[in-house]
This record gives structure tokens, C-alpha cells and sequence, in this order.
């Protein structure tokens, strides 16, 4: 499944990343790791080559409840605060947004296991007429950043939240490969 989404998306940047357990696609360039659903819709593009910064970003939505990750590579200068005061302007600045309440999710609760540092957001918005929750959560390593947005009616925030938390700390273990295994010479 995931070679029939690169063969359409037309770009050598998405590499085949699937295992025993899901059909996934890795935009190589950021070590970006899409994971297709087994349900609902599907989107994954590069950037244009005219967008200021180069990325990719992929897309899910099923039962209301959108999810999608974004890599970009931003120029020389850019923190990770920046990046991220710069997403939660563009993802709610015109939504009106209000701390959201709810509990954030277990795997962001637990202990960072070695993952790099990240920023992680929550709203309650007005989405078209409709109350909404909103996640904005986003991470840097090797120059690239790595952003996830989440969007679900606000009746269905608790379960969103908790399957966005699991997705992060998943996509950012496989954003960040780990370090290869020192080898020892031998004599």
C-alpha cells in the first residue's frame, strides 16, 4: 500500500518505512515517518519547490477527528521556540482560542525516554460554528522540524488527545533514529 502512495505522490524524497504491523512511508530528507490509517482519508505532499523553506507533510482524517505532521526545514537562526510561537499563530490565531482543560495524554506525561525537547499546545476553538479541540506539538533535530496538529470535535478532544499523544512519541522515536552502536575495533 504505502509503494502505491509514493508511486502517486510522484517524489523521490518518500522512501517505503512499513513493517509486519503498518503500512508507512518515511520522507527521507527529515526522517519524517507517515503512518498510513487503516481507515479514512490519506494525504502526503512535498512542499513546492517556491515555498521558502523546503518539507513535507502528511495527513489523516477519519470520524472527524484530523491529524497531520509537517517537516520543514527552516533557514539558518530559527529556534524551536520561534518555530513554534510561529506554528500556533498560523494553526489558531484567527480561531479564538482558549486553554483547553482536559487531562493531556499519558505518553505526555511520562518521562521523555531520550526524545528530544518539544512544545506541545492544546485549545478549545470555534471551527467552523462547531466547538473544537486543537493540538499543536513540535520538535527539531538535524536542522529539521517536525510538527504535529491535531483537530477533533470537542466532544471527542479526550480520546483525540490521547491517540495524538501516542503518534508523537512514536513519530518522534522514529524522527530521531538512534545513535548506531559504537563499534569497537578489534586487534
Amino acid at each position: 500500500m504505502a509503494l502505491a502512495v509514493i508511486e502517486r505522490a510522484e517524489s523521490h524524497l518518500f522512501v517505503d518505512a512499513s513493517d509486519e504491523t503498518r503500512a508507512a512511508i518515511r520522507h527521507a530528507p527529515s526522517g519524517m515517518v507517515c503512518v498510513l490509517p487503516r481507515d479514512g482519508a490519506f494525504d502526503l505532499e512535498v512542499f513546492p519547490e517556491t515555498a521558502g523553506n523546503p518539507g513535507a507533510y502528511c495527513s489523516t482524517a477519519s470520524d472527524g477527528v484530523a491529524a497531520t505532521f509537517v517537516a520543514v526545514r527552516f533557514g539558518a537562526g530559527t529556534t524551536l521556540d520561534r518555530a513554534f510561537a510561529d506554528a500556533l499563530a498560523a494553526s489558531v490565531g484567527q480561531a479564538s482560542p482558549q486553554h483547553w482543560s482536559g487531562e493531556p495524554s499519558v505518553a505526555d506525561k511520562s518521562s521523555p525516554d531520550g526524545l528530544p525537547h518539544f512544545r506541545i499546545a492544546r485549545f478549545e476553538a470555534t471551527v467552523n460554528e462547531a466547538p473544537h479541540y486543537l493540538r499543536v506539538a513540535m520538535s527539531e533535530a538535524n536542522g529539521w522540524y517536525l510538527q504535529q496538529i491535531v483537530s477533533a470535535p470537542l466532544d471527542k478532544a479526550g480520546e483525540a488527545e490521547a491517540q495524538a499523544g501516542e503518534a508523537w512519541r512514536a513519530a518522534l522515536r522514529e524522527f530521531i533514529p538512534p545513535a548506531p552502536p559504537l563499534v569497537t575495533p578489534t586487534r
